[in-house]
């Protein structure tokens, strides 16, 4: 029975199926992120230092909670501002304080699908433009639809079948 099954998900494309779901979800909680992270700026003093004065609690206090010096939560405040924090020293402070670390990775513009179908027409331009230059050789250019409509339309198939190669 479990044989005949995996022989039905294998001829349907069930597997496949499964996978781009999981992509479309992923991309869902991506695009969500996006909009969450525009109401969101880092402070001027970062986020340790804005939520430590949010919650009034002083260096001193915040240092005996964490078990170190005040000059380490100093140090951890100024690599946060320059960038140098590591997460878990991040999530360390927050816990201390009785908050928690949110991260996320986010598009620098625009949605997801726009990242995935610039990859998708890189791809199919190169495909495309290979293509062109061995017909060109057999001379056999003459009726074909234009190297841009080609590109979309490979584009488009592309991402329809994304596969492990995708992004070489």
């Amino acid at each position: 029975m479990a044989l005949q099954i995996k022989q039905i998900c294998k001829t349907t494309g069930w597997q496949m199926s499964v996978s781009r779901a999981k992509q479309r979800q992923a991309e869902s909680k991506i695009n969500q992120a996006v909009q969450m992270a525009q109401a969101f700026t880092k402070p001027l003093g970062g986020w340790i230092a804005t939520f430590q004065e949010a919650i009034g609690m002083s260096v001193p206090v915040l240092a005996e909670r964490l078990g170190v010096s005040r000059n380490s939560v100093y140090s951890s405040i100024q690599n946060e501002q320059s960038g140098t924090i590591s997460l878990n020293q991040l999530d360390k402070m927050a816990e201390a304080m009785g908050g928690k670390v949110i991260y996320a990775i986010i598009p620098r513009e625009g949605p997801v699908e726009e990242i995935v179908m610039a990859q998708a027409r890189k791809k199919a331009k190169r495909i495309i433009q290979r293509t062109r230059a061995h017909m060109a050789l057999e001379e056999q250019t003459e009726g074909l639809r234009s190297e841009e409509e080609m590109i979309q339309e490979l584009a488009s198939e592309i991402t329809r079948e994304m596969s492990k190669d995708f992004w070489k």
